[in-house]
Order: C-alpha cells, then sequence, then structure tokens
C-alpha cells in the first residue's frame, strides 16, 4: 500500500560534478531534511567528473591515502560530512539517502536506517542478476593497516553488502537532531591498481575483499541501467512512488541544491 506521505519522496539524478561539489549538495540535503517542517526523503543518485578520493570527517589525509601519488596523478581528494573511512571515487553510482521520515525510517538507530537501506540497495542489485548479503560481523582485521589507514572497500562493517566475502557497496553515516544522511558508493566498474595506489594499500589485498557491479554480474553495467535498478529497489522495499523529480524539488523549495540538476 503507498503511504501518505510519498508525495515527498524526491528523486535527484545530478550530472558529472567534482568532489567539493558532490559532498555541499548531500550536505545541503541532510539540512533541508533536517529543517523541513514535513516528513521528506530526498534520494540522489551521482556520479564524479574525475577520480576522487572522499575521507571520512574525522581522517587525516597523510593516514588515509597516499598523498604523493594522488598528487603526481591529480587525483583530488575531498572530505566527507559523514564519517567512514577513504574510498576512491571511478567509474561509480553514488547514492544518496536524505530523510526525517520517522514513519519509513527508525530515527533512533543509524544501525536500523543502514539496514534498511541496504534491503534496497539489495533489490536494487538483484535486478541486475547480483544477490549480495549483508555482512553479519565486524570489520576484517588487516595487522598492516590502522583503523584510519584502512580504506573503506577491504572489510565489510554490519548491514554493508558482500558479494561471497568481496564488498560491494560501501556506506557512512551522519545523524543530526532531527534527520539523517547516508551516502555510498557502488563501483560499476574498478581499476584496482589505480586504485590500491592512490589509497596506499596493496593491490592483492583490494582484488580479494571487492569487487564491482560488472564484475560480480559477469557483464558490462552502466551507469543509466544501475539507478534504474537502484530506484526499483528503494520504490519495492519503501512501498513508494518517486512522483516528483528534481525539478519538481527546486520548483517546489527555489534556491536549495541548485547544482543538482
Amino acid at each position: 500500500m503507498i503511504m501518505p506521505t510519498q508525495h515527498n519522496w524526491f528523486f535527484v539524478l545530478s550530472p558529472p560534478l567534482d568532489g567539493a561539489s558532490n559532498m555541499q549538495i548531500d550536505q545541503c540535503l541532510h539540512l533541508f531534511s533536517e529543517t523541513s517542517r514535513n516528513p521528506v526523503t530526498l534520494i540522489r543518485f551521482y556520479r564524479w567528473n574525475q577520480p576522487t578520493v572522499s575521507l571520512g570527517c574525522h581522517q587525516r589525509p597523510e593516514l588515509a591515502l597516499a598523498l604523493e601519488y594522488c598528487k603526481e596523478h591529480l587525483i583530488p581528494w575531498v572530505r566527507r560530512p559523514t564519517a567512514g573511512r577513504a574510498v576512491f571515487h571511478g567509474n561509480e553510482l553514488t547514492y544518496t539517502v536524505a530523510s526525517n521520515d520517522c514513519f519509513h525510517f527508525p530515527l533512533n538507530s543509524i544501525q536500523k536506517i543502514h539496514e534498511r537501506i541496504s534491503a534496497a540497495l539489495q533489490k536494487g542489485l538483484n535486478q541486475l542478476g547480483i544477490f549480495p548479503e549483508k555482512a553479519t560481523g565486524n570489520r576484517i582485521r588487516d595487522i598492516h593497516l590502522t583503523q584510519l589507514q584502512k580504506p573503506c572497500f577491504v572489510a565489510a562493517s554490519r548491514h554493508e553488502l558482500v558479494q561471497g566475502s568481496r564488498k560491494i557497496v560501501g556506506s557512512a553515516q551522519k545523524k543530526l537532531k532531527r534527520s539523517f544522511l547516508q551516502h555510498g558508493s557502488i563501483p560499476l566498474t574498478i581499476h584496482y591498481k589505480i586504485m590500491a595506489d592512490a589509497l596506499g594499500i596493496k593491490e592483492k589485498s583490494l582484488r580479494s575483499r571487492t569487487i564491482s557491479v560488472s564484475e560480480a554480474a559477469g557483464r558490462r553495467i552502466t551507469f543509466n541501467e544501475a539507478s534504474q535498478a537502484m530506484k526499483h529497489g528503494f520504490q519495492h522495499v519503501f512501498g513508494i512512488q518517486f512522483k516528483k523529480t528534481v525539478r519538481d524539488f527546486q520548483k517546489s523549495f527555489p534556491g536549495h541544491c541548485h547544482k543538482s540538476a
């Protein structure tokens, strides 16, 4: 059954942007959901206009990535508003969920929110012929990496999606008083050597613990195909229909997140 708050679900599909703009839009969507008087959920899918590393809000760049390699190869880094560990963003679908809707999300538990969103992402991947499972334990330990150094994709935490022992979706969260932000990376393809070199880890370790959507599906998955599948996953799991697009959002709330279309 479609619930009364379904008209407040917005779907935002952004063009490729630089890292600072992408993080600014995500933060803008979060602040909008925090200050909105009505229940609202904003789902955004986007890309990056060049390979970029994002760091968790508490990470030190000199520990979390190979700074000299990134400078030499013109790979910028940006700090996320969320916590978590370093992520190399290449050919991927990045998703954002910002919401204050207590009907669809248990706002008192970031873990339960993560579990619900993972169910939607899992359903979307099923549409692509991929059947990952939710990780159930703590992150895999690596004696060669400290907790600050360990990149996001070398280990899965509880509720993150894995294909076998390899992580296929990485996510990070931030909670304010009335709302939350969760965004994450879904690699469509992975250039393992560049990712490993940029993050300062061994390529062999990365290959054994990370997998792309195309590799898992055994065929090339495009951004457009993946975005349609993920959109379906959210609609199916939450029982909603996206009846408003980014243009509707801008029309209803002028001046908010103008770079997102």
